[in-house]
Parts: structure tokens; C-alpha cells; sequence
């Protein structure tokens, strides 16, 4: 599902015309990357914000189990947002961004960052940032009281106001020379695509939207720009004009399907999916609903399965790091014999040392040779040779601690690997049931209210090959259970 600074711009209209004058009722976060608005303007509505694999905000006919603890990031929004008018919903420029302006005593915005695999939400007073749904997101910080940046601008055309000299200017050449040459096509022609150009040249547009306008120019969007004439260059403006002005003043939301399969939705009908099956909807948010509750790709099976493989793969990153460290701690630390060695050389030596030098040179009584000690000119020389003696006790203690430790983390490292493994072989909901539980267990989740009815136990699976019946665990707490069960004839 593509989502590109246009199909904002016509959700954030379609949106700003439906929900303008809304009460927020209620806030919920379903899943980790999920933030749903219970909205009242004389009938009931709810709006989605996700920011996981498939990013969107729409209004959804769909219902969602909460947790009976809200997270954090929910308390903060429902603390500024509960019971606030929603006074405006728009897109700063043509980026992949959509606000929600809120009054509740002052003005809040709670900003979508639509931004793929840094997609994140914001609550924001002013320009200061009051919470994120994720902290940090790439090299950007989102903490609280952090003033707000904005992601980089792009020096594009805006298509709702750029004038055709401006296009076409841009459209030569030589402001593309540092774009990556196209290959050749046969005819010693090259340079960049159309496509690619439009990409450099046009906001709010991606990869999709700079093929479709090719396409609406009827020209190849694989053509090198060098070989374009000045009506061809003509078309191109006229195409781009007029796909603007078909998303902004008659959209028309498709979803498109490959068999029964749906792949990507449009403001408005696209000449690129010709050969695709098309459906029609009254609004974005209806087009991308059906997408949503279609798409087997995004089913909650998966979305719960790629959200304990997330918290699986970041604990894996944490131990990783921290292993890394403590291993270098502990090369650092093997030199502890050094410092015992020293202090004994400045007891030999006592005669030769006084208050006040910061190194001296003194024979090695074991080999013979002479070794550089550095000392601390405020103390005495006694007070030096004990400081050698204590950073030697340190160090030796230090040495047993973290080789202790690095056992430790080389262990839960690969515990983890192990789960996500199980992880990865998850067949069901009663797979992710029992992993989810083994994790909250060991600390990894946060620990949800206990249910007062008894979850029912889900066995082993159960194989048989060769005439021999195979048990095998759905979780590493399972297979421990079926090692300790074992009979003694059991393999």
C-alpha cells in the first residue's frame, strides 16, 4: 500500500470535513503501534492511527480488544486529549504528515508521521514535544520537552502552485545532472527515467504517482529525459496539472486487487493498475478500511506475531550491545596484576620516591629492567603503592563479576534467539498465546492483570513418523516440561 504526500493531502481534506467539531470521547492503544479515537459529533465514530508495517489514518468500522492496563503513551493522550474538540485536520505542505488539531483548554496536536518504516505519532503543545509513541526513530528524539523537528525539507515543486516555466525549467537536464544515470536502452541514449526525474521535481509524489503521470502523458515512464521534445515536456506538465487537480477537487478512492488479493488504494483511478481489478468508495478512509480488513498480510495473527518478533529482536539488540561491553570491560580488566606489580616495585623503592611526581622510572627486581609508573603527585609514596594495591583488588574482583556476567548475557542471548525461532514457526494464536506468556514471565512483556477464569492449556504438537509418536514443544518452557515428563524408554 503506497501512501504519498497526495493521498495525504486528500485524506487530510476528507478528514478535516467529517471530523471538524468532534468530541473525543475515549482513547485507546489496541496494540503497541495502534492509537484509536472514540470520536462523538452526534453519531459515534473511530478513528485509527497505526503507525506498524502498513502506516494510515482513517475511520474504521472495526472493533479492537484493549488492554485492561493502557499503556503509557494512552494515559498521556487521554490526560490532554479526553473530552477536547477536535478543531481541524490538515498536512503541513505536501509532506507524508497528518495533524489533528485539538482543543481541550489550549491547542494540541497529535501529528502522524507517515514516514514507512519511521512512522511514529506525536503529541505536541505548541512546538514542544509532550510524548511519542516511540522515543527515537532513526537519528531523530522525540522525548518529552524536546522542542519538535520537522524531517527535512525537499527541495521540490509544490504541484498546487509551481507555474509551467518553473516545471519545465526543472524538467531540462542540467539540474538532473546528479541524478544516477539511467542504462542505456539501446539507442546510445542516456540519463535519468521520467519517472525518476518526476520524483526529483515533483512534491507529495512517489514511485507510483511518477509513473501514473507518464503514463497520463502517454509516454514511456522508463524514457530517458534527454530524448523528450518540448511537447512531450508539454504533456508532462499537463499530466502533473491535471492528476493534482483530479485528487483535490474529484476524488474518487479505488482499491485495487490482483485475483481476489488487494494490493494498493488511490485517491483516484490510476491508468498504472489498468489491468488490475478496480473498486470504488465513497471516502479514503472506507477504501483503506477495506484494504485493511482484506489484506491477509496484516491479519491480527501477523500483526501479533511481527509485534512479539519486534520486542524479541530489540531485548536481542539490548543483550547484544550489553555483551559487547561488558566483554570489552572485561579485556580492560585482565591487566589487573600490572597494578599489584607496580605497588610492590614502589614499596621496593620507597628511598628513591617523594610527594609531588607524576611518573618515575624504576628497576624490575624479576627481569632487571626499568618500568615507567605513573603516579599521583598529591599523594605520598606509601598513599601511591596502597592506590596500586586497590585498583588491583578492584580489577580482580571486577574479573570474576563480569565473566560471571558475560556467561549470564551469552545464556539470554540465546534464549532469545530460541524464542524467536518459536516465533517464526508460530501456527496459531495458541502459539503466540504461549510465547507471549513465557515472555511476560521472564520480564520481556509488561505483565497484563491476571484473568480470574484459568487460560486453557495448549499441549505440544504431536507428529508421527516412521510409527514413533514426536512431541514438540510450542515454547522452550514446553520443551522443558516434556524433558522432565520423559519416561525412561523415551528418546
Amino acid at each position: 500500500m503506497n501512501v504519498d504526500g497526495l493521498t495525504v493531502s486528500a485524506l487530510a481534506a476528507e478528514l478535516n470535513a467529517s471530523l471538524r467539531g468532534s468530541r473525543v470521547q475515549g482513547v485507546f492503544q489496541p496494540q503497541p503501534s495502534s492509537i484509536t479515537l472514540e470520536l462523538w459529533a452526534g453519531e459515534e465514530r473511530r478513528l485509527l492511527l497505526e503507525a506498524g508495517e502498513q502506516p494510515r489514518v482513517h475511520l474504521t468500522t472495526q472493533r479492537f480488544a484493549n488492554p485492561q492496563r493502557p499503556p503509557a503513551f494512552c494515559m498521556l493522550l487521554r490526560k490532554y486529549l479526553r473530552n477536547g474538540i477536535i478543531v481541524g485536520v490538515s498536512q503541513p505542505g505536501l509532506e507524508r504528515i497528518l495533524d489533528l488539531s485539538i482543543r481541550h483548554g489550549e491547542e494540541y496536536i497529535l501529528r502522524t508521521e507517515l514516514l514507512g518504516k519511521h512512522t511514529n505519532i506525536i503529541l505536541l503543545r505548541h512546538e514542544t514535544i509532550l510524548g511519542a509513541l516511540t522515543s527515537t526513530v532513526g537519528r531523530r528524539s522525540f522525548r518529552p520537552g524536546e522542542i519538535y523537528r520537522a524531517p527535512p525539507a525537499q527541495e521540490k515543486l509544490d504541484p498546487r502552485t509551481m507555474t509551467q516555466e518553473e516545471f519545465l525549467a526543472r524538467l531540462s537536464t542540467q539540474p538532473l545532472s546528479n541524478l544516477s544515470p539511467a542504462p542505456s536502452l539501446g539507442r546510445g541514449e542516456v540519463g535519468p527515467e521520467i519517472a525518476q526525474a518526476l520524483l526529483q521535481i515533483v512534491d507529495g509524489i512517489g514511485p507510483r504517482l511518477a509513473k501514473e503521470i507518464a503514463l497520463r502523458a502517454q509516454l514511456d515512464p522508463a524514457r530517458p529525459v534527454a530524448s523528450l521534445t518540448a511537447e512531450h515536456r508539454l504533456a508532462l506538465w499537463g499530466a502533473t496539472r491535471q492528476l493534482w487537480e483530479s485528487i483535490s477537487e474529484q476524488p474518487s478512492p479505488s482499491l485495487y486487487f490482483d485475483d481476489d488479493r488487494p494490493i494498493d488504494i488511490s485517491p483516484v483511478p490510476l491508468q498504472l493498475y489498468a489491468h488490475l481489478r478496480c473498486e470504488s468508495f465513497p471516502t479514503l478512509s472506507q477504501a483503506l478500511d477495506a484494504y485493511v480488513r482484506l489484506a491477509p498480510q496484516i491479519s491480527p495473527f501477523a500483526q501479533e506475531q511481527r509485534r512479539l518478533r519486534e520486542i524479541v529482536r530489540g531485548h536481542c539488540a539490548k543483550v547484544r550491545h550489553a555483551l559487547e561491553r561488558v566483554a570489552q570491560d572485561l579485556e580492560r580488566s585482565r591487566d589487573y596484576e600490572r597494578f599489584r606489580h607496580e605497588g610492590e616495585l614502589l614499596l621496593a623503592h620507597l628511598a628513591e620516591l617523594r610527594k609531588g611526581l607524576d611518573k618515575i622510572e624504576l628497576e624490575d627486581f624479576f627481569d632487571g629492567t626499568r618500568k615507567a609508573i605513573q603516579l599521583d603527585p598529591s599523594l605520598d609514596p606509601v598513599e601511591n603503592a596502597q592506590q596500586k594495591f586497590e585498583r588491583y583488588k578492584k580489577l580482580k574482583r571486577a574479573q570474576e563479576k563480569l565473566a560471571a556476567r558475560v556467561a549470564e548475557l551469552r545464556q539470554e542471548l540465546e534464549y532469545l534467539e530460541s524464542v524467536e525461532n518459536y516465533l517464526e514457526h508460530a501456527e496459531s494464536d495458541a502459539d503466540l498465546s504461549e510465547i507471549r506468556a513465557e515472555l511476560g514471565a521472564g520480564g520481556y512483556l509488561p505483565r497484563e492483570p491476571q484473568s480470574r477464569e484459568p487460560a486453557h492449556a495448549v499441549g505440544p504438537r504431536e507428529f508421527v513418523i516412521r510409527g514413533y509418536r514426536v512431541w514438540v514443544g510450542r515454547s522452550s518452557k514446553q520443551n522443558d516440561e516434556l524433558v522432565r515428563g520423559a519416561a525412561r524408554e523415551d528418546y
